[in-house]
């Protein structure tokens, strides 16, 4: 359950068309012709076929800060050190879990989850991954002297041991049928001990690299600019081999000189585009944009409530304020069509291929709505807060959050509120979700968030119980934590779903963060090459290995 700081850019213009764009039929990526739009039943592009000397990506804003899976869950570090130090488990392209350095797993009780590793799997050292390897990776997530960013993910994990000479079992406080998809993304990753143990808090460091069993390694990393991977020549996998024989990610943050490199062929593909790239990228003749369906990512921008001492404190506030939103204008024009109206944070990419589909998708679209000022006015009066006061910070860094709180703030003083927008430096943006007094300055403040695999309970057991680790406000509810407990400890997808959407309908009316809209899937790739995922699955597996020649 983790978020980025820094997000993409869009055009300032859009901002001046927002309320033309509300009141019009269809989307601007509608209207630019496009015809990449992909469906989420389609996992991948083509599958690569032959080898590559050389495939160059976009590694997204910034480079990453380690090398180091554990360091930091963001998009420059989850889309590239799953290539390098793969999870336990691999998460396939439509999200479902296949063996990895695990060649099988399984569950014997609710409380028990057993692994029995692949004999076969090596680090890129020639050294055999052992259970105390496996051990020792998984339990670094709860030493606090590693810091690691999925250290939440284990809160319900009360031993991780070796039960076999080729065998982990991990045994949990309560039962818990959710905590498997984390041993699919980076909070599983697999690490030589002795190598990290050798480095200590150098592990990771430019200089120093880590050792792990993907079918990359890095070959170079200036820390800001480039990372170039190299293929594993000995990698123990062979029918997952990397094509490519060297992959360089190069990190920008400007709109403009992403969308060039990519019409000019310098760069290869990329994910997590800007949505102000759609229009030039739709026009490239070496390449296609392809663009998801909704619920094509596990990705939701939201409004945080900070403190529930303020003005919207009183729920009747936070009511009026989301029933005001004009989110189809906000998707339609500040994200170029690229993106749809959000009624719950877990919206529908969160279960679009769950098998209890049908009973999310009824329990959501009971809470679809249009945006209703009039109605929003009445319940501010109701509630006394006529005239009162809102703050909204955001990163300043980001117009992407400067165009969309200046929505917020027009929405907001048009119910009868006095809206105060904030926009924050990087580092005091990101105090915002690590500590209480810097949150404690503003009522609210705006956030991409996401979720690396699709699972609505996890989403809503971040944010919305006593324990969750976006739990920014203190809200809970007793009803709440007791369907999202039985929903983690539900291994029917049927009655957990029942469970997860009881709890989204007391949230749903709570609103302790307010759904905005969730972006689609953006990838560009070059004619040369193929076999990227056209899902949000890129983030923690080892994608790159797939991608070939046509």
């Amino acid at each position: 359950m983790h978020r980025r700081t820094l997000r993409t850019a869009l055009p300032l213009a859009a901002l001046a068309l927002l309320t033309s764009a509300c009141s019009s039929s269809g989307s601007p990526l509608a209207k630019s012709g496009s015809k990449s739009n992909f469906s989420t039943a389609q996992a991948t592009t083509a599958p690569g076929q032959g080898p590559l000397s050389a495939l160059t990506w976009y590694g997204d804003y910034r480079a990453p800060y380690s090398e180091d899976p554990l360091k930091t869950a963001d998009y420059p570090e989850e889309t590239i050190l799953g290539n390098v130090c793969p999870p336990l488990l691999t998460t396939n392209a439509d999200y479902s879990l296949s063996p990895g350095i695990a060649s099988s797993w399984n569950q014997p009780d609710a409380e028990h989850l057993v692994f029995d590793l692949n004999p076969k799997a090596t680090f890129s050292d020639g050294h055999p991954v052992t259970p105390a390897d496996v051990v020792y990776s998984l339990l670094r997530n709860q030493d606090p002297n590693e810091a690691s960013n999925y250290s939440d993910s284990y809160t319900d994990v009360t031993s991780v041991k070796a039960t076999g000479a080729e065998q982990v079992t991990v045994t949990f406080s309560k039962p818990d049928y959710l905590f498997v998809r984390n041993m699919g993304i980076l909070a599983g990753s697999i690490v030589e001990k002795a190598f990290a143990v050798k480095e200590g808090a150098n592990f990771g460091n430019a200089n120093v690299g880590v050792v792990c069993a993907g079918p990359y390694t890095v070959a170079s990393f200036d820390g800001t600019n480039t990372m170039v991977l190299k293929r594993n020549p000995d990698y123990w996998d062979p029918a997952h081999a990397a094509k490519a024989a060297t992959v360089t990610f190069t990190f920008m943050s400007d709109p403009s000189a992403i969308a060039n490199a990519l019409s000019s062929g310098s760069l290869d593909g990329a994910f997590d585009l800007p949505p102000s790239t759609i229009s030039q990228l739709n026009k490239a003749t070496d390449g296609k944009l392809y663009v998801g369906a909704a619920g094509s990512t596990t990705q939701n921008i939201d409004l945080i409530v900070s403190q529930l001492t303020g003005t919207l404190g009183d729920v009747r506030v936070r009511q009026a304020l989301s029933m005001a939103i004009d989110r189809t204008g906000i998707a339609q024009t500040l994200f170029n069509g690229a993106a749809d109206p959000l009624y719950a944070v877990a919206g529908p990419g969160f279960w679009q291929s769950s098998p209890a589909k049908s009973v999310y998708q009824a329990a959501y679209q009971k809470l679809e709505q249009s945006a209703d000022i009039a109605g929003a006015t009445k319940l501010v009066q109701q509630a006394g807060a006529t005239g009162k006061s809102v703050s909204i910070g955001y990163a300043a860094s980001s117009p992407t959050d400067a165009q969309l709180a200046e929505v917020l703030q027009q929405t907001g003083d048009a119910i009868g509120l006095k809206v105060k927008i904030i926009g924050l430096p990087d580092q005091q943006y990101g105090d915002l979700f690590i500590d209480p007094k810097a949150r404690a300055a503003y009522d609210s403040f705006i956030t991409i968030n996401y979720l690396e695999y699709p699972e609505a309970a996890d989403m809503y057991t971040s944010y919305a119980t006593k324990a969750g680790a976006q739990n920014f406000n203190g809200w809970s509810d007793p009803a709440v934590e007791a369907d999202l407990l039985k929903a983690q400890g539900a291994a029917d997808p049927v009655q957990r779903a029942e469970a997860v959407v009881a709890a989204q309908a007391v949230i749903a009316k709570a609103l302790p963060w307010i759904p905005i809209v969730a972006p689609r899937a953006l990838l560009f790739q070059n004619k040369a090459v193929t076999g990227a995922p056209l899902t949000f699955s890129y983030m923690d597996n080892a994608w790159a290995a797939a991608m070939g020649a046509p």
